[in-house]
């Protein structure tokens, strides 16, 4: 029962590590999905805050500092910049029929299809001609299609946009939320169409930037930056009217708490192989309280030293073993269990699993050593002279 006991408890040290790491490994793998599904090479530049709207104190407003014409000088002028995106977003009242609901509309071209990697689900997109007339046409997002239309298929419908009757032709394939941010509560239209119908503004709110590769992000970002300063004619010294946040950065950041977070549960988890260990010393020093009449004459028959050590060593690396091997399965199970009923994303990673065992055994050894040292020293003599 005591040796039962120590298996069970690295067992469950074991399992714990791969099950937590691999969710904690899981979620990182996910982040990093959603994010590098925002769009290839991504750079958003942003039209800055201002400090206060006019008449309604204590409230920011965008500056109207970022044009049409700064995001046509970012794809001509700037070499490691593959394409850029005009876009102007605000949150308006969408209609249809009684139904009303409050979501993102997204002025665009056409072109933030590759840039943002956005595909339809059904429809299609509106085309360069629809911008250029000015068309009143709409793709929506999934949530909008929950929301507004009750899970059916909107395209063909009509919807009310403000005061403007638009038409849906798409619907976009889900991306969920990134950042906090649902990525499917928005609703595309014609950038020429949002910016003379529906916001009645002649600036932008974002410009969507796609380096020409990744490794160009960071010099992308520097010429962007540079071409804004010198058209918003911003001296020395002088803060930005506009933010850069790239995709490499948005990543980084990401995968950093994703790593903290699996290293905060695989240490939690690795106590119970300390505890495990704690197991195997209490183990190992009763098995040898009640076998010292044994010891003695192992040693009366010319057993040495070493001999004993190397005894007792083998048996409690050898419950590491079972443990660590019996924990591998049970983490492995334990992982496809948790990604079947929970839906998450769990990622057993090899050399996770593989440092497991390996601690397992290491930890059965290590806490083996005193016990093996103190059945070694006894006198034969006494310990043949010893009744248990």
């Amino acid at each position: 029962m005591r040796v039962a006991l120590a298996v069970l408890s690295i067992m469950i040290g074991v399992a714990s590590v791969i099950i937590m790491v691999g969710i904690g490994k899981g979620a990182e793998d996910d982040v990093r999905r959603k994010i590098e599904s925002m769009g290839t090479n991504l750079i958003v530049v942003s039209a800055a805050r201002s400090r206060a709207v006019k008449g309604q104190a204590g409230k920011l407003g965008i500056m109207t500092t970022l044009t049409l014409k700064d995001a046509s000088m970012i794809g001509e002028e700037c070499p490691s910049v593959k394409q850029a995106v005009p876009v102007y977003s605000k949150k308006l009242p969408v209609k249809f029929e009684s139904m009303t609901y409050s979501t993102r509309i997204v002025g665009a071209l056409p072109s933030i299809q590759q840039v943002r990697n956005i595909s339809l689900e059904s429809g299609m997109f509106f085309d360069t001609d629809e911008n250029r007339l000015m068309s009143p046409v709409a793709v929506v997002g999934p949530t909008v299609v929950q929301s507004l239309f009750a899970g059916r298929d909107p395209v063909g419908e009509s919807i009310s946009i403000g005061k403007v009757l638009f038409k849906v032709i798409g619907v976009t394939t889900s991306k969920g939320a990134v950042s906090g941010e649902d990525e499917d509560d928005q609703i595309i239209v014609p950038l020429r169409t949002a910016l003379n119908k529906l916001m009645n503004v002649t600036y932008l709110s974002h410009v969507f930037v796609e380096a020409a590769s990744f490794d160009q992000i960071y010099s992308a970002e520097a010429e962007i930056r540079s071409l804004l300063r010198e058209r918003h004619r911003l001296r020395e010294g002088k803060e930005n009217d506009f933010t850069i946040q790239n995709q490499a950065d948005v990543i980084e950041t990401q995968g950093s708490v994703a790593k903290t977070f699996s290293l905060l549960v695989a240490s939690i988890a690795a106590i119970s192989l300390i505890i495990g260990g704690v197991g195997i010393l209490g183990v190992m020093l009763l098995s040898i309280r009640e076998r010292v009449t044994e010891i003695g004459i192992r040693r009366a028959v010319g057993a040495r030293r070493r001999d004993i050590l190397v005894q007792f060593l083998g048996e409690s690396s050898f419950l590491g073993v079972v443990g660590g091997t019996a924990g591998l399965l049970l983490g492995l199970c334990g992982s496809a269990g948790v990604g079947y009923f929970t839906g998450m994303s769990v990622v057993v990673a090899p050399e996770y699993a593989a440092i497991s065992f390996l601690s397992s055994v290491v930890t059965g050894l290590i806490f083996g050593i005193y016990p093996s040292w103190k059945a070694a020293q006894l006198n034969p003599i006494e310990a043949l002279n010893s009744r248990t």
